[in-house]
């Protein structure tokens, strides 16, 4: 499919004039739910964060095309799908390089029947999958898989409580030890943060750290 994807393919613009796109969700990563082919796909633009963002939105320092946000996200997603890792699976991408600079953005085919754990402890806390996660980001940490902003909305559970970790941006191969450990404070200090998730962190934290301990 990627070898024929339209470039209006990653314009919401375009999407929403040719009837493609179904919906959004909000935050600095924020995605677009797009059908193309009766498929369904996830479009996000790459947005900076932090103080870069004050000067420019969404535009990055040029070092080449495999250094790319874009480019290195999708090389990442090829090995996480060889690897049998539950993570979205690549479909496209498109850098746009205007001298100096150059915005991205990445197409992956959507998920079906997810909410994020923030979604699942805010609906259903009681049969959040907590051991299940533990698991799944041990199996990440075993392959020496680092994610770069593991926390509540990157990690998803569909109905039959299957983890998926998504938002690969700056992930990367040669995970250390203190990187795993500090990707979990990561999560924790994100459940934390939010009132109406912390209250649920002292039942479903230690199952998380016993499914983890499991394999890691």
């Amino acid at each position: 499919m990627a070898g024929d994807l339209p470039h209006w393919l990653y314009d919401p613009q375009a999407l929403a004039e040719n009837d493609c796109l179904e919906g959004s969700a909000t935050g600095r990563g924020a995605a677009s739910f797009i059908r193309y082919r009766d498929e369904a796909l996830v479009l996000r633009h790459y947005w900076r964060g932090g103080l870069p963002a004050r000067f420019t939105a969404d535009q990055f320092i040029w070092q080449g095309i495999k250094r790319s946000r874009a480019w290195r996200e999708l090389r990442l997603l090829e090995t996480l799908q060889d690897l049998g890792l539950p993570a979205p699976a690549p479909i496209g991408g498109r850098v746009e390089r205007r001298g100096l600079f150059y915005r991205a953005d990445l197409l992956t085919r959507r998920i079906p029947n997810v909410a994020s754990l923030a979604e699942q402890l805010l609906s259903s806390p009681a049969t959040t999958p907590w051991t299940v996660i533990g698991r799944t980001i041990a199996q990440f940490h075993q392959a020496g898989i680092g994610h770069a902003d593991l926390n509540v909305r990157n990690i998803l559970i569909d109905t039959q409580d299957k983890v998926w970790l998504i938002d690969w941006d700056q992930g990367f191969i040669g995970a250390d030890e203190t990187h795993k450990t500090r990707s979990l404070e990561r999560l924790q200090r994100s459940i934390k943060k939010e009132p109406a998730l912390a209250e649920h962190f002292e039942s479903g934290w230690p199952a998380l750290t016993a499914g983890y301990e499991e394999l890691c």
